[in-house]
């Protein structure tokens, strides 16, 4: 996912500083779901093994959307100049629309942790750097996981194989702090309900053996 040839051939030195985004502030975090941050998983389409994460972005934060734009805008200008390709694959993703350009397959639109939220998915095949809020070296893969809150420094590059579009590649990842797990945990409150307590029967010790 870090195929960076022909890129930012035409960009001025700001245009190719604004391809480096770091999403999420101490105050205002990102939250990360799909964490495979510790151990890559392989990507069917390339091949590769990638470590990744998709970071989700509230609409209401404009200004990290309109960096994530603006990185996708001068990626798109860098691979491919002024002319843009038909069909061309854009990362950032609306998570109160289905289909293609929103939520993933078997997603609800609209529903947390998507409702009203953009979000973008990073990968790279190298190992990100890995941080907590001291800035000591993340090791233990339980302390960052899919609904932890976080900041992500991605790099928007083009590509040019299969198909033609636009990526973030996944640089490092500071955990602010923890959240409410995303995932496929089993929630025992749709299915259980509270039994009323039975009274226990009492048996003698030759019941016992009846």
């Amino acid at each position: 996912m870090n195929d960076r040839s022909g890129i930012m051939a035409e960009l001025t030195d700001a245009e190719r500083a604004s391809l480096q985004v770091v999403l999420g502030e101490e105050k205002s975090p990102m939250r990360i779901s799909y964490a495979k941050i510790f151990t890559p998983e392989k990507n069917d389409l390339s091949g590769k093994d990638e470590y990744s994460c998709m970071v989700l972005i509230p609409k209401s934060d404009t200004k990290a959307v309109n960096a994530v734009k603006n990185a996708i805008m001068m990626a798109i200008k860098g691979k491919f100049g002024d002319k843009k390709p038909n069909g061309l694959r854009i990362p950032l993703r609306d998570g109160d629309k289905d289909g293609d350009g929103g939520v993933p397959s078997g997603a609800q639109a609209g529903t947390s942790p998507y409702g009203d939220h953009y979000f973008v998915n990073a990968k790279n095949t190298r190992k990100p750097g890995v941080v907590d809020e001291y800035n000591v070296k993340l090791i233990d893969s339980n302390k960052l996981v899919s609904g932890d809150y976080v900041i992500a420094a991605l790099n928007a590059f083009g590509y040019s194989n299969k198909s033609k579009g636009v990526a973030f590649s996944l640089n490092g990842i500071q955990k602010v702090r923890t959240g409410e797990p995303l995932g496929n945990s089993f929630d025992t409150d749709s299915v259980f309900k509270s039994l009323a307590p039975q009274e226990v029967a009492k048996e003698t010790d030759d019941e016992m053996f009846d």
